[in-house]
């Protein structure tokens, strides 16, 4: 586990986890020193990959005298649909959190097919046969598959209003297909790097991105959270949508490059 202070100014808690789109080495990108003690208290950000137990992640870094960015709390609005979706209704498709996986029938009274699944923090890696669920046969046969995956089963399953995106060219295998979607990193409030989230396929613009990212910062407006990832799309119709939120901590860079991302989050940081 690395410990830097980036431009001397922000210690960041990093650890490569393998995965291209999240890891990046801010000693080769910024200047940093490296404190064996830290004297007082200190703000911090954490790149260690996904978290199972913030609250005590926070509490351990506290007793170092680091501050996490995003109290267990703001983590929790982040990254937790059951969460944010109420301060976000309005902006992203119509949702209900259940405690256990529902009967069709259950999802017939709210909802009409296709719908779409997803576990209360994230779906399973896009499969599209665990997330776009187009009929009673198809749900049935996902609600088995989702207690036996590893992702999905400790998850409240979700099931959200089915809303086509707009799609781009290009597949990625084993995903769903991709969209004009985005994602936002925003440092209290401030958007320090947006971009293509399908960073696997072709290059894609949209000419109206703005008003989507325009959403996007409402969003963040609405949560809070001094750290914050919130990813958008353009439906089919032309509207645009909030899709998910996170704790940016957690969140990978897709296509977004990193460098200028913590070159903004740097300039916003107080000494």
């Amino acid at each position: 586990m690395n410990i830097a202070r980036v431009e001397y100014k922000l210690i960041v808690v990093s650890e490569d986890v393998g995965v291209p789109a999240y890891d990046f080495d801010f000693d080769l990108h910024f200047a940093c020193d490296h404190p064996y003690q830290i004297e007082g208290e200190e703000l911090c950000v954490l790149r260690v990959g996904p978290l199972s137990d913030y609250a005590t992640e926070f509490d351990d870094k506290l007793a170092m005298g680091l501050r996490l960015v995003n109290s267990p709390a703001e983590h929790v609005l982040a990254s937790e649909l059951e969460a944010w979706y109420p301060v976000l209704e309005g902006l992203t498709p119509r949702t209900k959190v259940f405690d256990a996986l529902p009967t069709a029938s259950e999802v017939e009274s709210d909802f009409r097919w296709p719908v779409f699944m997803k576990g209360s923090r994230q779906t399973s890696k896009h499969n599209p046969d665990l997330s776009i669920i187009r009929s009673r046969d198809h749900f049935e046969a996902a609600s088995r598959l989702y207690r036996s995956d590893s992702i999905l089963h400790w998850q409240k399953p979700v099931i959200r209003e089915f809303i086509p995106l707009l799609s781009v060219p290009g597949q990625v295998p084993g995903k769903v297909q991709p969209s004009v979607e985005f994602r936002s990193f925003w440092w209290h409030g401030t958007c320090v790097g947006w971009g293509r989230y399908w960073y696997q396929v072709p290059a894609y613009e949209c000419a109206d991105a703005a008003a989507g990212l325009e959403v996007a910062r409402i969003a963040a407006t609405r949560l809070a959270v001094p750290f914050l990832v919130v990813d958008f799309a353009k439906t089919a119709e032309g509207h645009w949508i909030v899709i998910e939120c996170n704790d940016a901590q957690e969140s990978g860079y897709v296509g977004i490059a990193a460098q200028p991302l913590w070159q903004n989050v740097i300039d916003l940081v107080e000494n």
